[in-house]
């Protein structure tokens, strides 16, 4: 069946930013079930400037991807149409208005059975609670009550968070040590004694003290955190205590911020990215520092770890992760599938000639897997297997 005459840019706008009709969303939605493998070429919409749309999508796709209040569902997507949705998104946010193809049977990934198994729903909040005395809690967004009480400080939980509540003094007594660990898959957020908030990733682990010394705050990461350090000052002084995440041989001091640390020993780079405050960021004993500024990432590449890099990076795309979003900037597939394997705790790896293709886009990492490899295969550069827990590209 051939395709559509026209791209409808005006349904897809209103779709996007939530004013189109029932009958013009039918028919949005009918347009790309005729799709076929044509190329299409999308207009700039007239009188309206590159920022202003990326700015209307983003928050169309921030709005419709946020749970909802009475439940947990994301209203974004229909079930119907899901696979569609997500086309929608990545097909705007491709680098401005861009050319993409699409097939009448949206992409198929694999036989049938990879599909269903490509299509499995996971629940994505999760960790482990490692406590002091060795016990392992298991953490969902279900959970409710009084985990345990240790050094004076009682750690709760209710739904998808951990706090810790009743900051005691750690001085003069051995200070009980807590981890929380996130397996493939899963995100978690907990609340520390101190009051500062600390949002897991997927793959990732936080160790802290359950009572904190009253001059100084340090935890350790591995994987990506992203803090809201709580303003915290010494009794009878202005000072503010201090409040150090060391991740390997990185270490971050900070003065009452918001910041992200990504730091994951599959990926070639330690970044650090500064959305409010101040953060110095210092690599190793003797090695260099480096004071940020709001919107600036810190990049130490590995493989030079006497210099680290300051960029001036979009804050927003450094944290989507938090938000419930995978958000692509010109992302080379070999990152995107990194991303990929640790949150649908599956193998992923593609032919060497498509793994430095690059991609930009935004969709829901409640989105299945089959509709993340279909949408990406909509581009009409590389294609997917799915066996059992691999996926490939070719």
């Amino acid at each position: 069946m051939s395709g559509p005459e026209k791209f409808p840019e005006a349904l897809l706008d209103r779709y996007l930013t939530g004013t189109i009709s029932e009958a013009d969303r039918k028919v949005l939605m009918d347009w790309f079930d005729r799709f076929s493998d044509e190329e299409v070429t999308v207009e700039s919409p007239a009188g309206r400037s590159k920022e202003m749309v990326r700015e209307s999508i983003w928050q169309a796709i921030q709005k419709r991807t946020a749970p909802s209040a009475a439940s947990n569902k994301v209203r974004y997507y229909s079930n119907r149409y899901r696979g569609v949705a997500a086309a929608c998104i990545l097909l705007v946010a491709l680098s401005w208005w861009a050319v993409s193809y699409f097939s009448a049977s949206r992409q198929q990934v694999a036989d049938k059975a990879t599909v269903q198994a490509a299509g499995r729903q996971m629940d994505h909040n999760g960790a482990i609670l490692t406590l002091s005395n060795g016990r392992k809690v298991p953490l969902d967004s279900t959970g409710t009550g009084q985990i345990a009480l240790q050094a004076g400080t009682k750690i709760l939980q209710q739904g998808g968070q951990i706090r810790y509540l009743g900051q005691g003094n750690a001085s003069g007594q051995r200070v009980a040590m807590n981890t929380m660990t996130t397996p493939r898959g899963k995100q978690f957020s907990l609340i520390l004694p101190d009051g500062t908030k600390v949002w897991l990733n997927a793959a990732s682990s936080i160790t802290y003290p359950v009572a904190f010394a009253k001059d100084s705050r340090s935890v350790s990461i591995t994987g990506e955190a992203y803090f809201e350090v709580a303003h915290v000052t010494a009794a009878g002084h202005a000072t503010r205590v201090p409040f150090y995440v060391q991740s390997g041989q990185l270490q971050v001091a900070v003065l009452g911020t918001h910041f992200d640390i990504q730091n994951y020993p599959e990926q070639r780079h330690i970044k650090t990215t500064l959305l409010e405050g101040s953060v110095a960021v210092h690599y190793g004993k003797n090695g260099p520092q480096k004071t940020m500024v709001p919107g600036q990432q810190a990049a130490l590449d590995r493989s030079d770890p006497d210099h680290i890099s300051l960029y001036e990076v979009d804050t927003l795309q450094s944290i989507s992760w938090k938000n419930g979003l995978f958000s692509f900037k010109d992302e080379p597939l070999a990152d995107i599938l990194k991303e990929v394997a640790r949150w649908y705790d599956v193998e992923a790896g593609a032919v060497p000639s498509k793994l430095k293709l690059r991609f930009s886009g935004v969709i829901s990492k409640r989105a299945r897997l089959a509709d993340l490899l279909a949408v990406l295969s909509a581009t009409g550069v590389v294609q997917f297997k799915v066996n059992e827990n691999k996926v490939y590209g070719y």
